[in-house]
């Protein structure tokens, strides 16, 4: 394994007030529920957390918040994928300064047809644009939603350029062919399901687990 990081992760649901902010109070008691329950980690802000309804401050104050409380930091796997790139970074950095074990980055996802080129460039340029050796970088493919994702060919150029950065990845495609292809191809990336169906069949071929939005209620 390339990081630190395998077992079953809740993508923690994020509980709102009634002015749409978070119930910061009641996640951090969430997340310590759900690491006491048996979760070996936890990835906050990813697609079940809602994390595209928050805004970048709040992402931050929230992870802060968190490992303040007292939850491990190398526990923790943020999702950061934002449209901005700036933004994307700086919610990579403080993840990284604080020990995350490491950070959840979509592809750019808003416009649609983006190139194997395109995609790479937006990965490789948070990673330069942090420029901290503490970052674990784990792709998320999700095309049922973002449409854009990760093909073998970004993976593989990815990991030919930063090697140590880009680790792993959360599939969740819905496509066993495709997570299939991803775990033969490249026997030392960590990969994620985020389908529990198929948790097994990537376990025997050496993946590291599930990120499974069921964990929030199982």
């Amino acid at each position: 394994m390339q990081g630190t990081l395998h077992g079953v992760f809740a993508p923690v649901l994020t509980p709102m007030n009634d002015d749409l902010s978070p119930a910061v109070d009641t996640w951090i008691a969430f997340c310590k529920q759900l690491l006491a329950d048996g979760c070996t980690g936890l990835a906050p802000f990813g697609t079940t957390s809602e994390a595209n309804s928050l805004g970048l401050d709040e992402r931050i104050e929230m992870l802060d918040a968190l490992v303040a409380a007292g939850v491990p930091a190398a526990q923790l796997m943020p999702g950061v994928g934002m449209n901005a790139i700036p933004d994307t970074v700086k919610l990579s950095a403080q993840a990284a300064r604080l020990g995350c074990g490491g950070v959840l980055m979509l592809p750019p996802f808003y416009y649609k047809g983006v190139s194997d080129e395109g995609v790479f460039r937006a990965v490789a340029e948070v990673i330069e644009r942090v420029g901290d050796a503490r970052l674990k970088v784990y792709v998320y493919h999700i095309p049922p939603i973002a449409v854009v994702g990760y093909s073998l060919a970004v993976i593989e150029r990815l990991l030919k350029a930063y090697p140590g950065a880009v680790v792993g990845m959360k599939d969740s495609s819905g496509d066993w062919a495709y997570q299939k292809s991803v775990l033969e191809t490249f026997p030392a990336f960590d990969v994620f399901t985020g389908s529990e169906r198929y948790l097994l069949a990537n376990l025997r071929l050496g993946g590291v687990g599930t990120i499974s939005a069921m964990a929030n209620v199982i």
